[in-house]
Parts: structure tokens; C-alpha cells; sequence
């Protein structure tokens, strides 16, 4: 085996490193350090990046205080001056701050802060509750320098609007309702579920009909706005499932009508249009508790020839049927 093996003494390598450098190859080396600065020194990489992170942080305050070039090359840049500090500003930024950090972690934190909001600003609408003389985080005020409570009301709503959620429970949003009077809660409610029902708001935008937004590859915005005009649908019905159970199938009727009336058979209709009713319906029967409602829907259902849809949609309907 060794035999096989050249090995090579330590002094070899020792004479071949003491050789002495040919002349041409150090003239060369001295043209480069004179030429290019990056061979005249060692730079460590680290302290190249504190480096840049130093200057930037010197860059910043120097145009913070306007001196030299700096606030020269600062013009460009875009600000938010927000000049009204009213109480009623203040209290409407506190809100969409709390809206903006609550999660499923925070929520009981939150909570109190939103409810705190609410109860503040009861009183500007002739709502029994406690006085907004205090104002929100420090800022002193009357009555009559606080939000309208619907427009509390409202910046509340779209938030449950847009959230991602699989039921109603899962959305943290809607437990703020609870916090406003009984009276103005269902005043409120009452006018956004007959303006759902008499302007169908429950029917996609017309740009839905319009395109197949499953096969455009360049329309990414108008899907992603289908996207989030579904979810809002979606949380809206399970809105209306808590606070109207006694009239949900009047809904349930419309969109059912609305799907065999409209859209199915209809060769104009995008397939999955057919399918945003049906996912509607399904979703709404998920969180009904009412039994004779959902038995009812799910009799209409079974009327639909199944076999005549594609899978996704005979899927969605099988799971209306078979586990009710």
C-alpha cells in the first residue's frame, strides 16, 4: 500500500515558499497598489457594513436638521404632516391604531381599548353611556368634539369585512358589535341588511361576470380585488346569521333564486360564478343553527342535477346534501 502512495516531505514546500518573488510579478504588484486603492489596505466586511450604517445614520440626521446639501436632496421625498390634533382626529387614529394591532394573542387587551373608544363617544348620538369629556389617550374634549359613533360603527365594519376568517367565531372583529347599545347596534344592522338584500350585494361587481379571472394571467389586481369581494361577502353573511337568524332565509332564497334563474345553464356565466353562490349558501348553512332553515335549503338543493356540473361545483353541492 505504500507503495502506492508519493509523498512529499514539509522542507519542499518550505523551499518552494522561500523563493524569492520574481521582479516583474512585485512591479506588478506596486503598479496595482498605487493604481487601485483596494490592494493598499485590509478591509474587514464587517466593519465596511457598520460603516455604511453609521453614514446612513449620520445622512439621516443631517437632513432632519436641515443643514448643508442634505436638505437639498430631501425635497424629493414624500410626508405625512397630519395637522388636526381636534380630539375627534385623535380619537378616530387611536381607533384604526387598536383596529390595526388586534389579533387573536391581544384580543382581551384590545378589546378594552376599542370598548373604551365606544363607550367615550355614546353620548354624541344621544346613546346612554359614559361622557366623552375625557377624550382618548390624554386629549381633553367635549361631547361634541368626538366622532359620530356611526362613524366608529363603520371603520369597525369594514374591518370585519376584510378579515381573513374560517367561521364567524374566527373573526375577532365582530365581538366589537357587542360593545355598542343594544338600540343603535340593531338601528345600524337593520339599514346595512336591507340595503344587502334590496341592492344584492350578495351578486359579484360586474367586472366578475365580465372576465374569467381564472384564466387571465395580467388582470393579478382584478383577481385579487375578487378575492377580497368574496371575503367580505363571506363575513357579512355570517354577520347576518348572528343578528338576523330569524330572516337568513330570505337570503338564502335570493341567492338560491338568483343561481337557478340566472346563472345555471346559462352559457354567458363563468363556471366559477355558479360556484361563488353555491360556496355562499354552503357557508351560511355551516353556521346556521336554525334546522328547519337549513333543511329547507337543502331540499332545494337536492332539486339540482348534480351531474350536469363540473367537480368543484358537484363537490361544493355534495357537501350541502350529504352532511346536513
Amino acid at each position: 500500500m505504500d507503495e502506492k502512495v508519493i509523498k512529499i516531505g514539509l522542507s519542499v514546500f518550505q523551499g518552494r515558499y522561500n523563493i524569492d518573488v520574481p521582479v516583474n510579478i512585485m512591479n506588478k504588484a506596486d503598479a496595482l497598489k498605487k493604481s487601485c486603492s483596494c490592494f493598499d489596505s485590509y478591509y474587514d466586511p464587517k466593519m465596511i457594513w457598520e460603516k455604511k450604517l453609521n453614514n446612513k445614520k449620520e445622512k439621516s440626521l443631517h437632513i432632519a436638521n436641515n443643514t448643508g446639501t442634505g436638505a437639498a436632496t430631501n425635497k424629493g421625498r414624500f410626508h405625512i404632516i397630519i395637522p388636526d390634533f381636534s380630539v375627534n382626529s385623535c380619537t378616530k387614529r387611536a381607533l384604526i391604531g387598536y383596529l390595526n394591532k388586534l389579533t387573536a394573542k391581544n384580543k382581551e387587551t384590545i378589546y378594552v381599548k376599542i370598548k373604551a373608544i365606544i363607550d367615550n363617544n355614546k353620548s354624541v348620538n344621544g346613546v346612554s353611556g359614559i361622557s366623552g369629556v375625557n377624550g382618548v389617550n390624554g386629549v381633553s374634549g367635549t361631547d361634541a368634539d368626538l366622532p359620530d359613533l356611526k362613524d366608529i360603527f363603520l371603520s369597525i365594519w369594514s374591518y370585519i369585512k376584510a378579515t381573513d376568517s374560517i367561521d364567524g367565531e374566527n373573526n375577532i372583529y365582530i365581538k366589537l358589535l357587542e360593545y355598542f347599545d343594544s338600540a343603535f347596534l340593531t338601528s345600524n344592522i337593520d339599514r346595512l341588511w336591507d340595503s344587502y338584500l334590496v341592492n344584492k350585494e350578495w351578486i359579484p361587481p360586474k367586472y366578475i361576470f365580465e372576465n374569467n379571472l381564472l384564466l387571465l394571467n395580467n388582470e393579478y389586481e382584478l383577481y385579487c380585488d375578487y378575492i377580497k369581494w368574496k371575503k367580505g361577502v363571506h363575513n357579512l353573511n355570517i354577520i347576518w346569521i348572528k343578528y338576523k337568524p330569524t330572516e337568513i332565509s330570505v337570503l338564502l332564497n335570493d341567492i338560491y333564486g338568483y343561481l337557478t334563474e340566472k346563472c345555471i345553464g346559462n352559457p354567458s356565466i363563468h363556471k366559477y360564478i355558479i360556484d361563488i353562490f353555491i360556496e355562499q349558501i354552503l357557508k351560511i348553512l355551516n353556521n346556521c343553527n336554525n334546522k328547519q332553515v337549513v333543511k329547507a335549503m337543502v331540499e332545494k338543493m337536492k332539486l339540482l342535477d348534480v351531474k350536469s356540473f363540473d367537480s368543484s361545483t358537484r363537490f361544493l353541492i355534495y357537501n350541502i346534501i350529504e352532511n346536513k
